[in-house]
């Protein structure tokens, strides 16, 4: 059995770069990237209090000066961040930061230790940090009954998180819609999590990617979307920053009624220039109409 929780993504990223298959511009996403840059012609735009920026995308910056890049965050316009560790930051001096730039952090990307002590200091940590989830990044296995135990697992933290005023969330990618033993995992992880406990942040490119349409979650699982990752795709299948690929957000983003998304949260997971991805993300997103 191959079973991974990792809390670096890097690995996974340079596979998946190399082994997942690109996808057009399907029924997806075709004819978006004009629409795109253009902002889109409907009436309805996202409120700016609810963008949001992952630090993973941010991570050297990060590790260079936490205080800087939550500064340059605020500066460019974001009301929310969504942190990927602390880099050295206490949690207190974070939070601290964080009030006086004006910034919140809904959410952050951890690991979730099976120990109910550690859980118990993650959860802390999250209330100090003002967060209202704690999202599992990532999970990979190649026999269903890992992701069954997953799904166990994953409602066993929210029962703790709860305690706490917190909720446990689970990240996608692609590989939990490839169909093993003609179930697909990540429909293991709906049906067998309790949404009382459990939500998921889902991330618009990997999903792209792996050939599913977005809407059609929404109408498995209503509701149940709160977070979603603003990461767009070439036309190669490679990534973009927002609104320069071919992913149709605003058809997505319309749909927020059944799927429950409040959080729009900008992320690129490599660092071609990631103060610029930061930029585009953030003004793509507030002209963005729909």
């Amino acid at each position: 059995m191959n079973e991974a929780v990792t809390g670096s993504r890097r690995t996974f990223l340079r596979r998946a770069g190399t082994a997942a298959l690109a996808v057009g511009a399907t029924a997806l996403g075709a004819g978006t990237a004009a629409a795109n840059a253009a902002g889109g012609h409907g009436g309805r735009h996202l409120p700016p209090s609810k963008i949001g920026m992952q630090l993973y995308s941010l991570r050297e910056a990060m590790s260079e000066s936490v205080e800087r890049t939550l500064a340059f965050l605020a500066r460019t316009g974001y009301s929310e961040v969504e942190f990927a560790g602390l880099h050295g930051c206490s949690p207190e001096r974070a939070s601290d930061l964080l009030r006086e730039l004006g910034l919140r952090a809904p959410s952050s990307h951890d690991d979730l230790p099976a120990e109910k002590d550690r859980l118990e200091q993650l959860f802390g940590r999250a209330r100090t940090l003002g967060q209202r989830w704690v999202v599992l990044p990532y999970f990979a296995a190649s026999d269903l009954p890992a992701y069954h135990r997953l799904a166990e697992r994953l409602n066993r933290a929210g029962e703790i998180a709860r305690e706490h005023g917190i909720r446990v969330g689970y990240h996608n990618h692609a590989h939990e819609f490839d169909t093993i033993d003609g179930r697909r995992p990540y429909d293991v992880l709906l049906d067998e999590t309790d949404r009382r406990l459990v939500d998921f942040e889902l991330d618009l490119y990997w999903v792209v990617k792996a050939g599913v349409d977005p809407l059609d979650l929404f109408e498995r699982a209503p509701r149940r979307f709160p977070l979603g990752h603003v990461k767009d795709m070439s036309a190669d299948g490679s990534f973009a920053d927002p609104g320069e690929g071919v992913i149709d957000f605003g058809r997505v983003f319309d749909a927020n009624g059944r799927s429950g998304l409040r959080h729009f949260v900008v992320e690129r997971d490599d660092q071609p220039h990631p103060r610029e991805t930061a930029e585009r993300g953030y003004h793509y997103l507030r002209r963005l109409r729909f």
